[in-house]
């Protein structure tokens, strides 16, 4: 009986043993898809930025209105001799520059930098085309040059340490805080004579923090019988914060990026950097609001914000639909937010800019903190060149202070769309000829990216066109931009795309007539005079 129940011991052991080493078809179906949801991120991505991104996108504004030309620039590589900080602050101060030409175009960096020991495959291009005369490259105005200058470890310190002991327990309580100060100099250099221009310079240190917060427990027990050895517990928490060098120093780049910026270009940059938005106490403020909502509240208020601003047309019911959330994408796109489509913090902080503002107590006070509170603007809030929300934004390149032109001037236009959509563009010069501008053969794309400015003609193109200014009188521009393709809704004249005149028309009316009866939709138009002058060869837009 023993031998036979062994053997029935051996045999189920043997069948466990091959079901565990060959698994069934299910079971490896089953880990796979364990497995694959493991590995999904716990978090939507959001945008790397510091707390200047508004300064950089104010700067943006400010440069566009003051009609700041644009200027090469070239980046010198920023090393770090204290070696603490392992950061690519030369890409960081390249996405600043970036940042600050989505609408202005006033800064294109030049990308350019020979490393004999580590080839890209663009630095093996280019080097081959440039040989053989394929490859032209455009020379900087300035550059950009200087370092991490230093990295004091440990220069601020706090611990404070507080223990008590009796017979039988150890209670100790430990907290402390270490600060270690990094400095970024940045300098402004004319190419042409590799000469740094005096005042044109940039240097802020600031201090990152690491601190960590203990609690210690210890109990013995007593009164045990002699022979029993005495028994103890010891019981320890711990937190500890380290605010990380990243953002720190990206922080004083994007600071640094505006100073040199704004000393060149001769703007106010102090104006994109004070204002109460960039407090600190903002986005604490604003986070505790953001978790006091619902998922439903953060959708209702989403709507009712882009509703009054006129980007949502529908009703405002909190419903969670595949329009708004293209919508959202569009709106996070056109803010440079990671276009997520979803109500995350970056969106929620974004859309409420325009809402808060802090009081005279230095208290942060919003008019609309809960999706049902009333919907009215801060002014105080926000940077004096912010524009209003849902305006397509039309300007003259080079007119600074008035439209006014004169017989021969090139026209060139700066269309700034206020979302992601379709562009159209007509132009009807002083001799009632209307043409289609835009899009046209040079830049046949009617997609337009919101926020980002385009620019008709393209000057920077390899084969631009030209509008010229060749009678007195008075001409303007109308775009509209749709979210969708209206190529097949309107008249095929309207949509040729061809830079040629559109026959029957002479004024711009029929053009807005129709694109009038599309919603949602939005339209622009500028106006301006031309004054007699010497005239040149040729009329209105031609190649």
């Amino acid at each position: 009986m023993k031998t036979a129940a062994r053997r029935s011991a051996c045999l189920a052991a043997a069948a466990l043993a091959g079901c565990s080493i060959n698994p069934t078809l299910s079971d490896r179906v089953q880990t796979i898809e364990q497995a694959t949801v493991e590995q999904a991120p716990l978090v939507t991505p959001t945008k790397s930025a510091s707390v200047l991104r508004e300064g950089l996108a104010c700067m943006d504004r400010m440069l566009a209105s003051e009609q700041v030309p644009t200027t090469l620039v070239a980046v010198k590589t920023i090393p770090d001799p204290s070696g603490l900080f392992s950061t690519a602050t030369k890409d960081m101060l390249v996405t600043a520059l970036s940042r600050m030409s989505r609408t202005s175009q006033a800064f294109r960096v030049v990308d350019y930098e020979i490393d004999a020991l580590r080839q890209d495959t663009v630095q093996a291009i280019t080097g081959l085309l440039l040989t053989s005369g394929q490859v032209e490259l455009q020379k900087p105005q300035i550059y950009l040059s200087g370092s991490i200058s230093f990295g004091d470890k440990s220069v601020v310190g706090k611990r404070r340490t507080l223990g008590v002991s009796t017979a039988n327990t150890d209670t100790g309580y430990t907290t402390d805080l270490l600060g270690t100060v990094v400095g970024l100099d940045l300098h402004l250099g004319d190419m042409n004579t590799r000469t740094l221009y005096p005042g044109m310079d940039s240097a802020n240190e600031a201090v990152v923090a690491t601190g960590g917060t203990s609690v210690e427990i210890g109990a013995r027990a007593t009164g045990l019988p002699k022979h029993i050895y005495r028994l103890g517990l010891q019981y320890e928490v711990a937190a500890d914060n380290n605010q990380g060098a990243g953002s720190a120093i990206r922080l004083l780049t994007d600071l640094a990026a505006i100073e040199l910026v704004g000393k060149w270009a001769r703007v106010p940059y102090w104006d994109c950097i004070d204002y109460e938005q960039n407090h600190p106490e903002f986005a604490r403020q604003m986070r505790q609001w953001y978790e006091e909502l619902s998922v439903a509240d953060r959708w209702l208020l989403a709507q009712r914000v882009m509703h009054a601003e006129g980007n949502w047309p529908d009703e405002v019911n909190g419903m969670d639909t595949p329009a708004f959330r293209k919508l959202i994408s569009r709106y996070q796109a056109a803010n440079d937010l990671t276009p997520t489509g979803t109500i995350n913090f970056e969106t929620y902080t974004k859309l409420m800019r325009g809402y808060v503002g802090m009081t005279a107590d230095g208290k942060l006070r919003s008019e609309v903190k809960t999706a049902g509170g009333e919907l009215k603007h801060y002014a105080p809030g926000l940077p004096a060149n912010t524009p209003p929300p849902g305006v397509l934004d039309i300007s003259l390149v080079g007119k600074r202070e008035s439209t006014a032109m004169t017989v021969g001037e090139a026209v060139v236009v700066r269309v700034v769309p206020p979302s992601t959509g379709y562009l159209y563009c007509y132009y009807q010069d002083a001799g009632e000829v209307v043409s289609q501008i835009y899009p046209n053969p040079a830049q046949p794309s009617a997609v337009a990216q919101g926020g980002r400015a385009v620019t008709v003609p393209d000057t920077s193109g390899s084969n631009p066109f030209l509008i010229e200014a060749s009678k007195a009188g008075a001409e303007q521009v109308y775009c509209a931009l749709s979210p969708r393709p209206l190529t097949s809704q309107l008249p095929p004249t309207f949509t040729k795309a061809d830079l040629q005149p559109i026959a029957g028309l002479k004024s711009l009316d029929p053009v807005r007539a129709a694109f009038g009866t599309f919603k949602p939709g939005v339209a622009g138009e500028l106006k301006w005079q031309v004054a007699p002058g010497a005239a040149k060869p040729g009329q209105g837009a031609r190649k």
